[in-house]
């Protein structure tokens, strides 16, 4: 039986999730898509429910999918196509979406020695956000933490940028900036800011030892309190006319001096 009404509890509920209020008191999201929810299954994520439509079925991985998520007892409720298309935020959402059980980290990933991590502060762009937790990902980061001010991580295009890397590397939200200072100084890790004002040239500091990375805003950059609190100022040469880069971009130069430096 295909469930085919907005008026459905389940589909409500569903529906809920696509608003952060209720992601927050309910602690869970929503993903879309064929390939998130296949990289969801292969990290062991909490997939609770799994909406899908005949769609999904109209080709051989989809199908492989649905048999995968058959032998994992998860919930299955079946829509029509026209309403998991009325439900789902993406354009083109592939017959499937999740309710999954969020991750919650802890200051737990700021300890043990020789910690490299990421604080992105106030970047509103999800797909900036994604990008970052991406290369993050890739760069073997310890944890990416995000200040009040960041776009949600479970905004759907902010999921989508990650491309699974959500699964993979701890983030924590911090909204208290005075705490996860005090925080950072208690474990003696280095803070090293991203500005364009920084004194030293990102490649001419040791990021050997307990660092975090700390970039900000698209357009202003980070809060005075991180540059106040800063052990350097870095920025990143502009030998052309562009007066900066994409802060996506410029995370990845500095993450990856960082990683040639460890592996150096």
């Amino acid at each position: 039986m295909k469930i085919s009404s907005l008026k459905n509890d389940k589909v409500k509920y569903l529906r809920s999730l696509y608003q952060k209020k209720y992601r927050r008191q309910e602690d869970k999201f929503v993903l879309e898509g064929v390939r998130i929810i296949e990289e969801a299954l292969q990290e062991q994520v909490g997939l609770e429910t799994i909406f899908y439509s005949d769609y999904l079925l109209r080709n051989k991985r989809g199908q492989e999918l649905l048999d995968e998520l058959e032998d994992s007892q998860i919930e299955l409720i079946k829509l029509t196509d026209d309403l998991l298309q009325q439900v789902a935020d993406t354009v083109s959402p592939q017959g499937i979406l999740a309710i999954v059980k969020k991750v919650n980290y802890d200051q737990q990933i700021l300890s043990g020695s020789n910690r490299l991590l990421l604080i992105v502060d106030r970047v509103q762009d999800p797909g900036n956000l994604g990008t970052i937790i991406r290369t993050a990902d890739a760069a073997g980061v310890d944890g990416v933490i995000t200040t009040k001010g960041t776009v949600s991580l479970y905004n759907q295009k902010t999921i989508r940028a990650t491309m699974g890397s959500l699964f993979r590397v701890p983030i924590l939200r911090e909204d208290n900036l005075d705490k996860l200072i005090e925080d950072l100084k208690d474990e003696q890790i280095r803070l090293i800011v991203a500005d364009l004002a920084g004194e030293d040239y990102h490649f001419n500091v040791d990021y050997n030892n307990s660092t975090a990375i700390i970039v900000g805003n698209e357009g202003v950059g980070p809060r005075e309190e991180l540059l106040a609190a800063a052990d350097k100022k870095i920025k990143i040469p502009l030998a052309g006319k562009a007066e900066s880069l994409n802060v996506a971009m410029a995370t990845g130069i500095i993450i990856y001096e960082a990683v040639r430096q460890r592996l150096g």
